[in-house]
């Protein structure tokens, strides 16, 4: 469901998985941003409101289920309204 509203602000929704949950504090955020933002907008909310540094080991982090490395735009991919964001711990095994 859109969420956009008339100045063209739009919602992005963020999910915390795993050890990340335990780090915020949170399970997920609604993030209000301007229309045109991009996944940089959201890199340095995530810095200064929860002291996350994404993308970056450990964290990994998709957007609407692809990681972002799949993007060719990388931090410059343009988001919009609904997009989900899901940020959790790198997996590893042996």
């Amino acid at each position: 469901m859109s969420s956009q509203t008339a100045d063209g602000a739009m919602t992005i929704h963020i999910r915390y998985l795993s050890s990340v949950r335990e780090k915020t504090g949170r399970r997920a955020d609604d993030l209000t941003l301007p229309a045109g933002s991009t996944l940089a907008a959201v890199t340095s909310w995530l810095a200064t409101t929860h002291h996350l540094e994404v993308p970056a080991p450990p964290l990994m982090a998709t957007l609407n289920g692809r990681g972002w490395s799949q993007y060719a735009q990388g931090l410059d991919t343009e988001l919009h309204d609904g997009d989900e964001i899901a940020l959790f711990p790198m997996l590893s095994g042996g």
